[in-house]
């Protein structure tokens, strides 16, 4: 990292565009998103869901409006356009793909709804699309079904019954880890692709959920030790992580997530691992082990990939 880098310069010049993104979402908040939103089970039966270890959402068979899709997601490029001046002409490639109708925008929303991240692999290949900005804008696509879709799932329910790692309500690894300096160092993940919070234990591995102090390790910059990763020596895996005297109400969680990009290559400098954004993996409460996910729809059963 370059030594005059700062996160948190980065950070404060994402600002606008972190405002811009909260915007957005509120605006969809009130957009009639569903033909057919996720099935919602009793609050006790989703309670022992909840228990049991397995999140809520169920996406294969959801509909979407065509119409609505379109709007959202010409908003959020012109958006992208916006506040990513530098990206120009690759975020006009993956528009046009989308208005000339080669890639159908509520067909690739349920792909990628349904973390069926092959789909979404193979249309970046055919268009020679750029992978970063697809993949960016194909999570923050999704993110206001699926943010609506997580309020209506979680009502009644108390997520304090949860201690994963991966997001109680869409199934997605937490992409950032905050400390409350004030509120005796309590540790909340949060989930990019719903914006769900949940406590979680502070000394814990949120992926292979080892609590051995010894196996985790604090990275940072020198310079900004509020700023780091929390790697795990026993599975390869880090988590963002930010320490903070604001309470997770006031936390752009957004703007503070892109602007610590910066410590993903920290994270390959210590050998870490990195998951692919687009699939979903939960753990097995009874001893531990990786599980497959598998969905069905109406065409055929579909399993989503662990990665």
């Amino acid at each position: 990292m370059d030594q005059d880098y700062s996160i948190a310069k980065e950070i404060k010049h994402l600002e606008t565009f972190g405002s811009a993104l909260d915007a957005f979402f509120q605006e969809c908040e009130e957009k009639n998103l569903f033909k057919r939103i996720p099935p919602k089970e009793t609050p006790e039966t989703a309670a022992k869901r909840l228990a049991d270890g397995y999140y809520l959402m169920r996406p294969c068979g959801c509909k979407f409006h065509a119409e609505e899709t379109g709007a959202i997601a010409l908003e959020l490029f012109d958006l992208l356009k916006t506040h990513l001046p530098e990206r120009e002409e690759d975020l006009a490639h993956i528009q046009d793909s989308f208005v000339s109708g080669k890639i159908e925008v509520v067909d690739f929303l349920a792909s990628v709804f349904s973390n069926i991240d092959n789909d979404i692999t193979k249309i970046i290949s055919e268009y020679d699309l750029a992978e970063d900005l697809t993949t960016f804008f194909a999570v923050y696509l999704a993110r206001p079904f699926r943010a609506k879709a997580a309020r209506m799932l979680i009502e009644e329910l108390d997520l304090e019954v949860w201690h994963y790692g991966y997001c109680p309500v869409c199934g997605h690894w937490a992409s950032l880890s905050h400390i409350a300096n004030k509120e005796d160092n309590r540790r909340t993940l949060w989930c990019l692709h719903c914006g769900t919070h949940w406590r979680f234990p502070r000394i814990k591995c949120a992926y292979c959920l080892n609590d051995d102090h010894e196996l985790l390790e604090i990275v940072s910059p020198v310079s900004e030790e509020s700023f780091r990763i929390q790697v795990c020596k026993k599975c390869r895996r880090y988590i963002k992580e930010i320490r903070s005297d604001d309470p997770v109400d006031q936390v752009s969680f957004d703007t503070v997530y892109l602007g610590m990009a910066a410590l993903d290559y920290s994270a390959k400098d210590e050998g870490c691992v990195q998951d692919s954004l687009l699939t979903v993996r939960y753990d097995n409460p009874k001893g531990n082990k990786s599980l497959l996910y598998r969905q069905k729809t109406n065409s055929h059963e579909s399993q989503m990939k662990a990665v």
